[in-house]
């Protein structure tokens, strides 16, 4: 077996827990609210802050990736998160809870999170590389699957404090695994991305946008950098957004805390099967109409969440779940593949670190927004049509980046052989 393979299992577990833990925080926001009395505002603001950390530390997170490879850098940025939710669970005041989760935990989620482990996959696979970073990435959406529910017992049973220790605990186990069977590169173990055989064909067809001294200058001068950059921005704003305010919302309009927390979950397993499926039909058509595609469906998504109110009907919820995981939720793994295509080269950790300063800034500016504009109008509508708007805006982007047309260079370029 291609130990690429292994680099995706991996991966994988890493992502569960850490997408998991950062996923959850909207079950958390409910039991500090309660506990607290802060604003919808100043509450959602913490995880405003470790988006800003995360925007903040998202470019030399990709530089330390390229230069220090996943075996130093994952141990060291799990051992951030684990001392950053353990000073959590012993805040007294809310500017402790901005400097630990928002500071300290925000940057242990930059250090383990999308852009390195993106990163890594790409420099595994180049055929398949929308399938194994699918895969790779579905661990976000089993990790809230597992890991909602799971938060949602543990606040009833012990408080949202003890279960910050927990999750700390849950967090340091990953760092043995990634000692143990994390690889820099194939290279590093006299293999080709993808198993194949011949370095020549892999010369021919990998792309090397930007490996260049300049690149940031480079870059940032394109239309198609900040298609993508957009892309991201709108991904983080939607998706953040729903996920830290949607249990208080579906509370608010008179569902029980259990079933928010397992809607949660629910999304999260469905993310989890989207980004495979999209992924997987994105190496087959083109990375374009596979997001356009997947997008349409979470637009169609968000009235039925605004219906539910009225209704305070399950079926509604349930479907508005179903759409914006199987559909959105492959918005995520068809971004990453089209960088990938766009960008592939020795740069492309501080490309992708450059290009997920958008994911920071739109999850801190949605996050803080939807509490500011509840806080004013007691109401969630007005966040949730500006939701819709955005993908559409990132529906225009994607054809505005074409990373169709370096996919088709690069197939003509050369044939691509297959492992034997």
């Amino acid at each position: 077996m291609f130990y690429g393979w292994v680099i995706v299992a991996v991966s994988f577990i890493s992502l569960i827990m850490v997408m998991g833990t950062r996923f959850s925080f909207g079950i958390f926001y409910i039991s500090i609210l309660a506990e607290t009395g802060w604003t919808r505002a100043a509450t959602a603001g913490i995880f405003s802050v470790s988006m800003l950390t995360y925007a903040g530390v998202s470019l030399g997170v990709g530089a330390a990736f390229d230069r220090l490879g996943p075996r130093r850098m994952f141990p060291l940025a799990a051992l951030l998160l684990v001392i950053g939710f353990a000073l959590s669970s012993r805040i007294a005041t809310l500017w402790q809870f901005y400097l630990f989760y928002g500071v300290v935990v925000g940057a242990g989620f930059a250090a383990l999170g999308f852009v390195p482990h993106v990163s890594l996959i790409s420099r595994w696979f180049v055929r398949k590389r929308g399938l194994a970073s699918s895969l790779a990435l579905s661990g976000q959406g089993v990790g809230t699957l597992i890991l909602a529910p799971l938060c949602a017992h543990l606040i009833a049973r012990f408080g949202w404090r003890q279960s910050y220790l927990i999750y700390a605990i849950l967090i340091g186990l990953l760092i043995p695994m990634m000692l143990v069977w994390h690889r820099d590169s194939p290279e590093s173990l006299g293999l080709q991305p993808d198993g194949d055989l011949d370095p020549v064909d892999l010369k021919r067809r990998v792309p090397t946008v930007g490996a260049t001294s300049g690149v940031y200058l480079h870059i940032t001068k394109t239309r198609t950098f900040w298609a993508l950059f957009i892309i991201v921005f709108s991904l983080a704003f939607n998706q953040m957004t729903l996920i830290v305010h949607q249990n208080q919302y579906l509370v608010d309009i008179g569902f029980q805390p259990g079933f928010a927390a397992w809607m949660l979950g629910f999304s999260g397993i469905l993310r989890s099967v989207g980004s495979i499926l999209w992924g997987s039909v994105s190496d087959r058509i083109t990375r374009e109409t596979s997001l356009t595609m997947s997008a349409l469906l979470g637009v169609m998504a968000l009235p039925c969440l605004i219906w539910a109110q009225t209704a305070a009907s399950t079926w509604l919820v349930v479907l508005f779940v179903s759409l914006m995981g199987l559909g959105y939720g492959g918005v995520s793994v068809v971004y990453a593949a089209s960088a990938a295509d766009l960008y592939q080269g020795p740069n492309f950790g501080k490309i992708l670190g450059l290009l997920d300063i958008g994911f920071g800034l739109g999850a801190a500016l949605g996050t803080y927004m939807a509490g500011l504009l509840f806080d004013w109008l007691h109401s969630y509508h007005l966040m949730f049509y500006l939701i819709m708007g955005t993908i559409g805006v990132s529906i225009a982007c994607i054809w505005i980046a074409a990373p169709r047309h370096m996919r088709a260079d690069s197939s003509r370029a050369g044939t691509i052989k297959n492992e034997p």
